[in-house]
């Protein structure tokens, strides 16, 4: 057993006895326990050692005295070595310290972040506010619009029906002359002769020359034909009525389903509102995605040179020679590797530098030079993505490698200075706590992503199928309106020749009625010229003269 020992040197009146004071034995390789007591050893073996200098003492197991040694090399060795630890531990200490500030800065920066982000939301819910505002003012115009082009149409149906309806009348007045042929007024103006003069002249019986008259085969086949005419008019008089009825049905149907596609194309609008805020939503939460996953990098790298707990057994029981040795071939390697990055970060920077050089170039160049740039711009952009994307990984790699170098001489140092432990164990930060957290809000923001991805795929697809709907619907519409128009102007046509057909009818009627009462009126009253139905019969004589010579 190894010890340190004090020299003590008592005299007497038989000469001086050295002896020593054990102060300190120790347990392994740099860890010693200190002894209480006054325990005292006698020593002769050290009388060439001055009182009070430190020495170190090995025993066997009997507790006797094997070796003395003078201490004073190994103890300046000691503090030199924790001297070294102090510097090593202060270094440390400035690392966490400055990865500490790092944390509280990200923290700080993800925060402003966050409060840029709310306050954009906000934004937007004032742009969409202010855009339902517009919307609604637009609306309006546009209702306002439809209510003037309405009226504008209806004046101009107003008008084609007024002139229509003109068309109609002076139709009528000239059918008031076709109601009759041409022949039948001039056999019935010559019928009209005959009676006259039957029955001025008493040349024939009364009541057998007005038999004769209404028997005429004109006069019957005249009756026939307005009767014929007027159940004619009566029939289309009824298929139009049923026409018209049909008619406005289909545009109460056509005006329903225009109502709905409206309403469709204004729940479009609301959805595609709804897109619009979720892409930037989606925005956002890839922002702070992204600033997470950048925490959770340097958490956990952090973590990584701060050690991990895996190993510890196994350096801690590994020859100390081993573990200085694995430690500086850690050290070379890293160097190393570390040069090798370096250089190649430099090579990227140059890279980079030609690339703006080639962009500069070609501002300027003229049109023929543009095109060979142009290829070589690309062919430097490309080579700069293979040598960032081969550098990506080895800078992870050296950022591995200088984690498992720090846990190593950690673990070395805490061997060499065991009395130090307590110290560097406090100085130690536990961020597994920390990774873990920033890790799960990364998952769970992760899922929010996917969650607001698999919505907006299926609001978009909803939205293609409400625009095809909303398309297919207005064609059809715009076809049917075009339809509905058609049948409208046919039924107008229709009903200009009903008003003709019914103009014949009341003409027809208008000529043979005053015939027929005066021809009622005139039985028995033969050579009474100054009876009210000869009057009657001369203004008929005349009616028909006029449209025999109107003819």
């Amino acid at each position: 057993m190894l010890y340190l020992a004090e020299v003590h040197k008592k005299t007497g009146f038989m000469g001086a006895k050295t002896e020593l004071k054990l102060l300190a034995q120790k347990q392994s390789e740099h860890n010693w326990s200190p002894i209480s007591g006054e325990e005292m050893l006698q020593a002769d073996a050290a009388n060439d050692y001055n009182a009070g200098v430190l020495v170190l003492v090995e025993m066997d197991g009997n507790q006797q005295l094997k070796s003395i040694q003078d201490a004073t090399r190994q103890l300046v060795g000691i503090l030199k070595s924790f001297s070294r630890m102090r510097e090593k531990f202060k270094t440390q200490e400035e690392e966490i310290e400055g990865w500490k500030q790092s944390l509280i800065y990200q923290s700080q920066e993800l925060t402003r972040r966050e409060v840029d982000m709310e306050a954009r939301a906000e934004e937007i819910q004032e742009w969409d506010a202010e855009s339902q505002k517009i919307e609604q003012q637009r609306q309006e115009f546009e209702a306002t619009r439809t209510q003037i082009l309405q009226l504008k149409e209806q004046m101009e149906l107003d008008r084609q029906q007024l002139e229509e309806g003109w068309g109609r009348l002076q139709n009528a007045q000239n059918e008031a002359q076709a109601g009759l042929s041409d022949e039948q007024v001039r056999q019935i103006e010559q019928l009209l002769e005959q009676l006259d003069q039957s029955l001025v002249n008493g040349t024939s019986n009364p009541d057998h020359a007005l038999a004769s008259f209404n028997q005429h085969p004109q006069i019957q086949e005249a009756w026939q034909n307005l009767d014929q005419d007027r159940s004619h008019a009566q029939q289309q008089q009824a298929t139009l009525d049923q026409q018209q009825s049909e008619l406005q049905a289909a545009w109460r149907e056509w005006q329903q389903t225009e109502d709905s596609l409206a309403q469709t194309k204004l729940e479009l609008k609301v959805q595609e509102q709804s897109f619009t805020l979720k892409e930037e939503q989606k925005r956002w939460l890839s922002e702070q995605l992204q600033a997470q996953g950048s925490l959770y990098e340097t958490l956990t790298q952090m973590q990584g040179a701060a050690g991990e707990q895996a190993d510890v057994h196994k350096l801690r029981d590994m020859p100390l020679e081993e573990l200085e040795a694995t430690v500086e071939k850690l050290n070379t390697e890293l160097v190393k590797l570390s040069s090798f990055v370096n250089d190649q970060e430099e090579e990227l920077k140059y890279q980079q530098e030609a690339i703006d050089e080639l962009e500069a170039k070609i501002q300027n160049a003229s049109e023929y030079d543009q095109l060979s740039l142009t290829g070589e711009l690309e062919d430097e952009r490309q080579h700069f993505r293979l040598l960032d994307e081969t550098l990506e990984g080895q800078r992870k790699t050296l950022q591995e490698r200088e984690a498992i170098l720090y846990f190593h001489q950690d673990i070395l140092y805490q061997r060499k200075r065991s009395q130090q432990n307590k110290f560097h164990q406090s100085a130690t930060l536990d961020l597994a706590p920390l990774v873990d957290l920033a890790k799960a809000e990364q998952e769970k923001q992760q899922q929010a992503l996917e969650k607001l991805n698999q919505e907006l795929g299926d609001l978009e697809a909803s939205l293609q199928v409400t625009r095809n709907t909303i398309e297919a619907t207005s064609a059809e519409q715009d076809n049917k309106r075009n339809a509905l128009k058609q049948q409208e102007q046919e039924l107008e046509n229709q009903k200009t020749v009903l008003a003709e057909l019914w103009g014949k009818v009341k003409t027809s009627e208008s000529l043979l009625q005053p015939i027929q009462d005066v021809v009622e009126s005139l039985k028995g009253q033969e050579g009474q010229q100054d009876n009210p139905a000869f009057s009657t019969l001369n203004e008929l004589k005349q009616v028909f003269m006029a449209i025999g010579q109107g003819s």
